[in-house]
């Protein structure tokens, strides 16, 4: 299970930071990472669910 904490951007990417509860972990990774096989089809699925939200900058967060 995923839960969004926030997105930010870096060098012009967009960046999204989930917590994964069955890890007990952080991740970050870009949108464009969601192509590439390091990330769980699980959390493809969570992200593509809000993906519309994460584009509209809803989770932005400035550090």
């Amino acid at each position: 299970m995923y839960k969004i904490l926030y997105t930010r951007f870096v060098g012009g990417q967009r960046h999204v930071i989930v917590f994964d509860f069955k890890g007990e972990q952080t991740i970050e990774f870009t949108l464009d990472e969601l192509e590439k096989d390091e990330l769980t089809e699980e959390l493809k699925e969570y992200i593509s669910g809000i993906r519309e939200q994460i584009d509209s900058g809803y989770f932005d967060y400035d550090l």
